[in-house]
């Protein structure tokens, strides 16, 4: 059995049931191809008393024979060597590194034997590969009967190793063990050590990820210069000048004997370089850190939190604390994006997910950043501003006075105080409860000081509060009505922001822009945005994919287009290529101004389902609006 197929034997063992299509899914090939595998796999079980069956409403699944025999023919076999790739998108990663890794020419021929895999199927993953290299502004070079060869600025193609090795799941590990395909993990911890030892020296300050960011760009430096391939023409006037230098220059004398590698001045000051663009930590004694900064990094940072706060309305302006994080991001930050280094962030996807207000205010402030310095700022910096401003949001929540709210109830003292102190005991300091009165003498109450109002009794129209009719003895129906008000969480979340009219499916387009200019002037026709809801969302689009696996998309404005938050559902025909991932579910999320903070009820519920595979699932082969708000609401 080649890998894939092993790795097909594995998920039937460990999920025991699975259909064609999901294991289709899982490994990225045709339901043909899994068909062909499987057969192939039953074909070798043979022998050892094993066989795969097939039944049509539950899918594939292993009997087994004689078990002893079984598990001393298969066990040991199916432990799969994870450096082969068996899914399309692992095989294309492990192709870059192997072109980016090498400085010899490497033939196709080679590749395919190494991975298991056809001729043709390595010709189609190389024009992933050249895709994906492209965006380092490398190339290609091919050279008859020698096979193909990474082509590039060599500072290019170091920042391409970075921002794989970065996104290499053993980064999580603590021993540097790296599976040596970059340096020995002796190595690593030695480079580790040498920076260590003189950021103490020097009493220099930088985050772990900020670290082990120096470390690997250093090892990565040894890699490459033995291989003679060197950094030239860096354009750094004085930094001989700056403790940094000082600080490289011994960080490699430490290293340079132990990895019997001799790094040239130019090496050096590349070093060097990185550490200008490093991290610095925010502890006490730097609370008060304005006076210091550059002039146009403070100005940058009054700007942007201004033109977040009049986008976003979190209460967040004049946060002093809000503004030195930032500015002390922003500092070293500049440096990076000047000389294309790059931070990795491995929280992105979850910052992303969990704090998407706060994602999508870093994006805005990222604008801002372009727009002062000319330069461009990466996804990974707007994850690390986004954190800073998912801080503001909840430091902003701690401060912020409780919910003014008027009872109004027409049986009497007793009643109206009973209802008083149950709202009292439910809802604590989260609710200020200014009175109680009867209906003829709500006039006397001022609006201005009302955030709501709890009554019994139905209202006049000439009352333009917000208000909630409950019972004395209010039950659950009424007590999520009141929860919403208060703002702790939505009453009825899918009927509040899904609505049949919105749900499309079966749509047969082929690109995002496609899908989003359809859905924004369905939007549009139905009077429910303004126009240029699907040019905002564009822009949101390019600043960073809203494709979060699962084939889900999740495109929105970056400016609200409407004054009401609500859910637009499509289904394509198939998946479709959007950002790095295939899409076939897009929900395009429209949030008000209003409460923007306030909706995390509303985002967890969303992406509670379109991270659950089976609902996704169920939804993509569904094509009616009403089943699939059973389904959604089913969860």
């Amino acid at each position: 059995m080649n890998a894939r197929q092993q790795q097909i034997l594995k998920i039937i063992l460990e999920e025991r049931k699975v259909k064609g299509e999901r294991l289709a899914h899982i490994i990225q090939v045709s339901s043909r191809t899994i068909r062909n595998d499987l057969k192939e796999i039953d074909q070798y079980l043979s022998s050892t008393g094993a066989r795969i069956v097939s039944n049509r409403n539950e899918g594939y699944q292993l009997q087994i024979g004689d078990g002893e025999n079984f598990k001393q023919s298969v066990y040991d076999l199916i432990k799969i060597d994870d450096n082969i790739p068996t899914e399309p998108r692992d095989r294309v990663n492990f192709l870059v590194e192997k072109f980016l890794l090498s400085s010899e020419y490497l033939k196709l021929e080679d590749l395919a034997e190494e991975i298991y895999v056809s001729r043709s199927t390595i010709k189609n993953d190389i024009k992933d590969v050249k895709m994906i290299i492209d965006k380092y502004g490398l190339t290609l070079m091919q050279k008859p009967k020698y096979g193909l060869k990474i082509s590039g600025n060599e500072k290019n193609i170091r920042f391409a190793i970075s921002e794989l090795l970065f996104k290499h799941p053993v980064l999580i590990e603590d021993d540097y063990d790296y599976k040596s395909w970059l340096l020995p993990g002796e190595d690593m911890e030695l480079i580790r050590s040498a920076i260590l030892k003189e950021l103490k020296s020097f009493n220099f300050n930088l985050s772990d990820i900020s670290l082990q960011n120096l470390v690997i760009h250093i090892a990565i430096a040894s890699k490459r210069i033995k291989s003679n391939q060197y950094v030239i023409n860096l354009n750094e006037n004085n930094i001989e000048m700056k403790k940094e230098y000082s600080m490289a220059r011994r960080i490699i004398n430490n290293i340079e004997y132990r990895l019997n590698v001799a790094f040239p001045e130019v090496e050096v000051l590349y070093v060097a370089m990185h550490l200008l663009g490093t991290s610095l930590l925010l502890n006490e004694s730097q609370s008060n850190l304005k006076s210091e900064f550059d002039l146009k990094v403070s100005n940058t940072v009054e700007i942007l939190i201004n033109r977040v706060e009049e986008q976003f309305n979190l209460n967040i302006a004049g946060d002093k604390e809000l503004l030195t994080a930032i500015a002390l991001h922003l500092k070293p930050a500049i440096h990076r994006f000047q000389h294309h280094m790059n931070l990795r962030n491995p929280m992105l996807e979850e910052i992303k997910v969990n704090y998407p207000v706060a994602f999508d205010a870093a994006i805005l402030a990222g604008k801002v950043i372009e727009e002062e310095y000319k330069i461009t700022v990466s996804e990974n910096e707007i994850g690390y501003i986004a954190l800073h401003f998912g801080t503001a949001i909840e430091r902003a929540k701690l401060n912020s006075e409780p919910k003014r709210c008027l009872i109004v109830c027409t049986t009497g003292m007793g009643s109206s105080q009973l209802l008083s102190y149950k709202l009292q005991v439910k809802f604590g300091d989260r609710l200020n409860i200014i009175g109680t009165t009867e209906l003829h003498n709500l006039p006397k109450y001022n609006k201005e000081n009302v955030d709501f109002i709890v009554t019994t009794v139905p209202l006049p129209n000439t009352v333009d509060v917000p208000y909630v009719i409950v019972g004395t003895l209010f039950g659950d129906t009424e007590l999520i009505k009141l929860e919403e008000m208060v703002g702790n969480r939505s009453s009825s979340i899918i009927d509040k922001y899904l609505k049949k009219d919105l749900i499309y499916t079966n749509l047969s387009f082929e690109k995002p822009i496609e899908v989003i200019e359809y859905l924004g002037n369905e939007l549009i026709r139905k009077e429910l945005t303004e126009e240029g809801i699907v040019e905002s969302v564009l822009e949101r689009e390019r600043a960073a994919s809203t494709s979060y696996g699962n084939l889900v998309a999740v495109p929105h404005p970056l400016v609200a287009k409407s004054s009401h938050t609500f859910w637009t559902i499509a289904t394509l025909e198939k998946p479709i290529d959007w950002g790095e991932n295939k899409v076939q579910f897009v929900c395009l999320l429209h949030v008000a101004d209003e409460n923007k903070e306030e909706l995390k009820p509303m985002y967890e519920k969303l992406f509670s389902f379109i991270n659950n595979y089976e609902i996704v699932q169920q939804i993509i082969s569904e094509k009616n609006p009403d089943k699939i708000m059973q389904i959604v609401k089913g969860m």
